[in-house]
């Protein structure tokens, strides 16, 4: 949706192109983006959102440690039992839910796949995101157990119908990061990243947010003090 909408303005989405550095423009001002495959974008502003990669790509063109860690999730489809899909279907009463005890365990209705609902362990494992195993291995005892405990038989626990793996973005605090990135690139580049994986549903905000940082320098109405870069420094816990 927001792809075709940007279509509309007269945006320009250039897929599987990799960013291999950013750098400042020091004749005509600005930013060049620079491609593994010898593309070159000259432009004003720039906005990293480079998920995973972030801590990466910030690195290789600022010599800035992000604490920004991508960790391999694995996301658990189940199936509902047969004559209760109805209930836990979206557009009903069942609710996406969050589960907090000694598992953090998170779940939505039933949307992507009929019949199955997505019903997660939020913990997974360090990965690199160049170099990923791509073999799900979730702790499925525990969440066996606990679909058993809470859906009394109306989800079948034995096994996951589905397995798929995804990346998070973590942070030492598990908050976002939306900043400029500085040094000699000063504001003319900001950073989104580090979304801890609870960053896909804020996407309208975050993005009007990065887009009020680059074209107006700051964002009205919003407090970004607790997203800064410098958090980390001041308190890296």
């Amino acid at each position: 949706m927001f792809q075709a909408l940007a279509f509309q303005k007269g945006a320009v989405l250039r897929d599987n192109m990799e960013v291999k550095e950013i750098r400042r423009d020091e004749v005509k001002g600005g930013v060049v983006v620079c491609t593994t495959k010898g593309d070159k974008f000259w432009c004003r502003k720039c906005v990293v959102t480079a998920g995973a990669w972030t801590r990466k790509l910030v690195r290789s063109i600022a010599g800035l440690e992000l604490p920004i860690q991508p960790e391999d999730i694995t996301v658990c489809y189940w199936k509902i039992k047969e004559g209760h899909e109805e209930k836990y279907a979206i557009g009903g009463d069942f609710p996406t839910f969050s589960s907090y005890g000694d598992l953090h365990i998170y779940g939505t209705p039933s949307l992507e796949f009929p019949g199955l609902i997505k019903i997660i362990l939020d913990h997974g494992c360090q990965c690199d995101p160049d170099k990923r195993q791509w073999r799900p291995k979730p702790d499925l005892d525990s969440l066996k157990e606990w679909i058993e405990g809470r859906f009394l038989g109306l989800v079948d626990g034995c096994a996951p119908v589905s397995m798929q793996s995804c990346m998070y973005s973590m942070t030492p605090d598990e908050d976002y990061v939306m900043d400029f990135l500085g040094g000699e690139f000063g504001e003319d580049v900001v950073i989104g990243g580090g979304f801890s994986g609870h960053g896909f549903k804020m996407a309208p905000a975050v993005g009007k947010i990065l887009a009020d940082l680059v074209l107006t320098g700051h964002a009205d109405g919003v407090e970004l003090e607790h997203f800064r870069i410098g958090r980390f420094e001041e308190s890296p816990k």
